[in-house]
């Protein structure tokens, strides 16, 4: 049993083409269709969310791995080149 497009089923009510029992029929199944799309899409979003997540997690230990590298390098004591007069 396929569903008609609802603009069509309100349609048909308000002319008296199909009856009132036709056209909660036709509601439900539109009614229906909308929790089976409203379900995908949650699925869908949490599938994206959990995505997005992982690469936060490895974004940010990239982040931390560079922050950590560039407070040793800052720690240590500026080096001269060969024959270059020291600063102070």
């Amino acid at each position: 049993m396929s569903t008609y497009d609802h603009k069509q089923v309100l349609s048909d009510y308000a002319n008296g083409k199909i009856t009132p029992e036709m056209a909660v029929g036709h509601a439900l199944q539109h009614i229906d269709k909308l929790y089976d799309a409203i379900k995908t899409n949650r699925q869908e979003c949490q599938s994206n969310n959990h995505t997005l997540d992982k690469r936060v997690t490895v974004l940010q230990t990239a982040v931390d791995r560079l922050t950590t590298f560039m407070e040793k390098v800052r720690r240590q004591p500026k080096r001269n080149a060969p024959g270059a007069p020291p600063t102070a």
